[in-house]
């Protein structure tokens, strides 16, 4: 093999190395269960706004007052540009919320994937194709 090859090689075995972290980051599967749901009524106390991932922090009160803080993952802050929502949004409105979850796949308490977001006035973000505004949708041809 010559040096150009083994150059190109390397390039590619590197390139290959950094590449299945990321995969490995990014797969909902292996953290969430997307078989389960769980709703969940509270007030958003904190957000961090950063990529890869918007968690939204969700102040929960059972039947005995305790409450429990969800921390909520979300898509990239990239999906909500357009959408309406901001981290602003989210922290000026402390009214309670309506947030639907799938839960941590391995059973961590209080931690899930955010797939919905409703407002007492009727406004819902949705995480999940299926829940879009039809309007939104294009047609495949």
């Amino acid at each position: 093999m010559g040096s150009t090859n083994r150059l190109r090689w390397a390039a590619a075995v590197a390139a290959l190395a950094c590449a299945l972290p990321v995969l490995a980051h990014h797969s909902f599967s292996a953290e969430f269960d997307s078989g389960k749901t769980v709703t969940l009524h509270g007030v958003i106390s904190k957000v961090d706004w950063v990529n890869p991932h918007i968690f939204v922090y969700l102040d929960v009160k059972d039947d005995t007052g305790k409450t429990t803080t969800w921390a909520l993952q979300s898509l990239p802050p990239l999906f909500f540009r357009g959408s309406g929502m901001t981290k602003d949004l989210l922290l000026s409105n402390k009214q309670e919320v309506t947030v639907t979850a799938n839960p941590a796949k391995d059973g961590t308490q209080a931690y899930g994937f955010m797939t919905k977001l409703s407002y007492p006035d009727g406004h819902v973000f949705s995480m999940s194709p299926q829940d879009a505004d039809p309007s939104l949708r294009k047609t495949q041809k």
